[in-house]
């Protein structure tokens, strides 16, 4: 399997001594009154949950604890606080046994700023009446002594738990590739569950989260559902980073989840090349958050433009596109567009193709592609005069800025011109070419 050689060389930063995290009174032996000893910490549920002993059909020993939660929300019954150390990965595993509902495992850190300082739960295993073993990881993100493990327990709840033991250890680095590849329907990751350390590049940034990728094309991309670390480390497109978390499967699409570390390598990098799709669905499970490109897409719905962004375009199939990182409202149906965009699982289970910015559509028509990439637009990043060459048919140049509005409009007629910047404000704008059919190119550059 593919590893990235900056995961090699960040391997030892991130390793770890595999070691015992004792928890007191796994095993539920010893008890004071009414209460197992070394559980019942300061966020076990006050309200809702009983707690009691169970000495029948116990799973080890002569003791087990039994959790009936008659709430419609969930109840935690948590150990006492205890130490964790920031990046480890602790194993929790247990035995449970019961006659309804689902329990999970998470843990109280006391961060403040992230989740109320709670770690994102684990997924809900749905009990059953035969002793089952539950294994999930946690990561912490920070390091203290007050942490408590929490068995959650979920709403209508009645079951039984026994032998639960903690260990830690390393978090294993992988590539995106490994966390993507499948070849078996679900498609599942073959990571789901576990704790990684990877890394890539950012590619594009969306509501609680980035898309990263550490190569071009099919299983190297992927969606970090994260907001308070990659905003506490300053992400942007273009960075690279290294992010340690949780795999997770969200209605079979694979993310990174429960974000305990982000580490900003370098910035500025030239971010993935897009991968051409011919067709444009692009549900397939190898291209889950991966920058891809469609040609020559004909718009067959854009009902939703005008007011969200929201479009549909088909050859063959179709693929909605738009609306979430980028809202172009100027979809025309039978207009032909090409699109680069991110693959990201949306609204009710459905797969979009998501350009990130203006200049990620363009219609497919006036300059041929070789004249596109024949256009010449410099210096960038510029300070005064831009300019233009090999723009023969071009009418009209505008430019926009960062959030899409019109700061400037030139008419030309001729094969280069050169525009006046030097009254704009710093920062990010956008460079349109427009001919007698409507847009044809839009190119990025930097005022400084």
């Amino acid at each position: 399997m593919k590893k990235t050689i900056l995961l090699f060389a960040l391997m030892f930063v991130f390793a770890a001594l595999v070691s015992n995290a004792q928890i007191t009174n796994g095993g539920f032996e010893s008890w004071t009154a009414a209460n197992p000893d070394g559980w019942g910490g300061t966020k076990t549920a006050t309200s809702g949950l009983t707690i009691t002993k169970v000495t029948t059909n116990v799973h080890g020993g002569v003791n087990a604890c039994g959790l009936t939660n008659t709430a419609t929300t969930h109840k935690r019954f948590t150990t006492v606080g205890t130490s964790v150390t920031s990046g480890t990965a602790y194993v929790v595993s247990f035995w449970v046994r019961g006659t309804a509902g689902q329990c999970r495992t998470g843990m109280f850190t006391g961060k403040a700023n992230l989740g109320y300082g709670y770690l994102t739960y684990n997924p809900y295993i749905s009990v059953t009446s035969t002793w089952t073993q539950v294994t999930q990881t946690l990561v912490p993100d920070t390091t203290t002594n007050v942490a408590e493990f929490i068995i959650d327990a979920g709403a209508s709840s009645d079951f039984v738990i026994d032998d639960v033991t903690v260990t830690s250890g390393t978090v294993q680095t992988v590539s995106i590739h490994d966390i993507q590849y499948a070849t078996a329907a679900p498609y599942a990751s073959p990571l789901s569950g576990q704790p990684v350390i990877t890394g890539g590049i950012v590619s594009a940034k969306y509501n609680k989260g980035l898309f990263l990728q550490d190569a071009s094309g099919p299983w190297n991309g992927i969606y970090v559902y994260d907001s308070a670390h990659i905003a506490a480390a300053g992400i942007v497109p273009g960075d690279s980073i290294i992010i340690s978390g949780t795999v997770s499967e969200y209605l079979t699409y694979t993310e990174l989840g429960g974000i305990s570390n982000v580490t900003k390598v370098s910035s500025g990098n030239t971010i993935h090349p897009a991968y051409a799709v011919t067709k444009a669905n692009s549900t397939t499970e190898e291209l889950e958050g991966v920058l891809v490109s469609l040609s020559d897409m004909p718009c067959v719905d854009a009902s939703g433009a005008a007011l969200y962004g929201e479009w549909v375009v088909y050859n063959g199939d179709s693929t909605k596109t738009g609306g979430l990182l980028y809202k172009y409202t100027s979809a025309v149906v039978g207009s032909h567009y090409d699109i680069t965009g991110v693959v990201y699982l949306a609204y009710g289970g459905v797969v979009r193709v998501e350009p990130r910015d203006v200049s990620d559509v363009s219609i497919h028509n006036g300059i041929s592609e070789f004249n596109k990439t024949s256009v010449n637009i410099y210096p960038n990043p510029v300070s005064s005069n831009l300019y233009l060459n090999n723009i023969d048919g071009i009418e009209m140049i505008r430019i926009s800025n960062i959030l899409g509005e019109t700061v400037n409009t030139v008419k030309v007629n001729s094969n280069s011109t050169e525009l006046n910047v030097s009254n704009l404000s710093n920062g990010i704008y956008f460079v349109t070419l427009i001919d007698k059919s409507g847009v044809v190119l839009t190119k990025k550059f930097s005022k400084e």
